[in-house]
């Protein structure tokens, strides 16, 4: 039911620079390029010269099977999260029953984080050193990633989709092996800014619960760029943290017109809860990393009823799965029936259908690299990832689209929508129009 569509990297890798393979048909033991700078997209190079002495650019790959490596909290606070990791499984076990890639098996290796930074090292380096993984794909948490990240850049092994809207992952000039995936939280930020002074021309107070990490410090940052609003209490609160009532008792007491929530997992539903309680009714804006309704807010649904226009505000980018307005969709009915036949789960149960979307993007790099003179291989992945142009029908609007430094981002549409409780459950309820800002984001420069 998907509709998909590739820009063509055979102009951008010219003549002389085609990473092709040579040697014997089996490709676990051909003999390959492995010296030189090959430029795979615009301003984006990837140094052979760098990468060690035993690099293989098919590792990971055989006849049969492509071995890709995801480390994602199972457990803790953010283990919600873990159900992405068998949607994402869900899906490859589809693929691989009814159109296989390149004829080959996807393999997935998962490990539990627990949303832990030393535990994402050590399960990535497993995964390189002793699991050979070809890629790794949607690791999940900013501070996760960025502690991977010198280690998948030193190995020369791709780092894909990383599940963080952190903008350091669009700088494919100075880190060409790594991409992020979801709306860079600098412009989830913006989008926010520009809603709030649609509503408040005269200006704002907002108020800020701020998860105390990397991740969170980037809406911080962001919103001090915002024009119009004064910040007049923001509450960190550390990433284990067994609740946030103590922050929330502050925020209620400054009665700011608007509440940011640059938060997730456990603590979404929470401030939700929190909010409900008390007689506070700001504009609710949080982070769409909470867009999951059965994962995080129908635990609270009395809640989520109770708040009304203060609902949360997210910014979402594509149809969410478990929404009832999206029953009867063609593609959301597709990711319905993949979950049921090989997840033997529902949409309903968890972030499961996150997964089969995340599956679909690394499906839509994987095919255009097979298809690459040399075929699969990391040089031609990195190609197929920096020169994206894919159309999904699970999206609200644009597309999935990179152009090396031109356009370092993914996604770059979303539509703000608020959390309600409708005739037949909880549902999202459009706030305006999508907002397409597609190409324009470039990349990622350092302040």
């Amino acid at each position: 039911m998907r509709s998909r569509t590739q820009r063509s990297v055979a102009m951008i890798m010219a003549a002389g620079l085609i990473f092709a393979a040579c040697g014997s048909d089996d490709a676990a033991t051909e003999d390959t390029t492995t010296e030189g700078s090959v430029e795979v997209a615009a301003g984006t190079t990837l140094n052979l010269d760098e990468c060690p002495d035993d690099w293989d650019p098919m590792r990971g790959i055989s006849d049969d099977t492509i071995k890709l490596g995801m480390s994602l909290p199972q457990s803790g606070v953010a283990a919600a999260f873990g159900d992405i990791g068998v949607g994402m499984q869900a899906y490859f076990d589809f693929l691989n029953e009814t159109d296989p890639i390149d004829g080959k098996q996807i393999e997935l290796v998962l490990a539990d984080d627990a949303y832990e930074a030393g535990r994402t090292v050590a399960n990535v380096q497993e995964m390189i050193d002793s699991d050979e993984v070809f890629a790794l794909t949607h690791i999940i948490g900013t501070g996760n990633n960025a502690a991977v990240r010198p280690i998948t850049d030193e190995a020369c092994v791709p780092q894909l989709f990383n599940s963080t809207g952190f903008p350091l992952w669009g700088d494919p000039a100075n880190f060409p092996w790594t991409i992020g995936n979801i709306l860079n939280y600098v412009t989830e930020t913006e989008i926010w800014c520009a809603d709030i002074n649609a509503r408040f021309p005269d200006g704002a107070t907002v108020a800020a619960l701020i998860q105390n990490n990397e991740f969170g410090q980037t809406y911080s940052t962001a919103l001090q760029g915002c024009d119009g609003i004064e910040i007049v209490s923001e509450q960190a609160f550390a990433p284990d943290a067994p609740d946030i009532g103590n922050e929330m008792t502050t925020l209620v007491a400054t009665d700011a017109d608007v509440l940011i929530g640059g938060m997730t997992g456990a603590f979404c539903p929470q401030a939700a809860a929190a909010l409900a309680g008390s007689e506070w009714r700001p504009v609710f804006y949080n982070s769409y990393t909470c867009n999951n309704l059965s994962s995080f807010y129908a635990p609270v649904e009395e809640a989520i009823a109770v708040l009304g226009e203060s609902a949360p505000v997210m910014t979402n980018s594509n149809k969410v799965c478990g929404d009832p307005t999206f029953d009867g969709d063609p593609a959301v009915e597709e990711i319905k029936t993949i979950l049921a036949d090989y997840g033997d789960t529902t949409c309903e149960a968890g972030s499961f259908s996150t997964g089969v979307l995340y599956g679909q993007i690394v499906e839509d790099v994987l095919r255009p690299a097979a298809a690459l003179p040399g075929g699969l291989n990391r040089v031609n992945l990195m190609a197929s990832v920096w020169n994206m142009d894919v159309s999904n029908d699970i999206l609200l609007g644009g597309t999935y689209a990179t152009d090396g430094v031109n356009d370092a981002f993914v996604t770059e549409s979303a539509q703000l929508q608020r959390v309600v409780v409708g005739d037949n459950g909880l549902t999202f309820e459009a706030v305006g129009d999508p907002i397409d800002l597609e190409g324009q984001g470039g990349s990622y420069v350092a302040p």
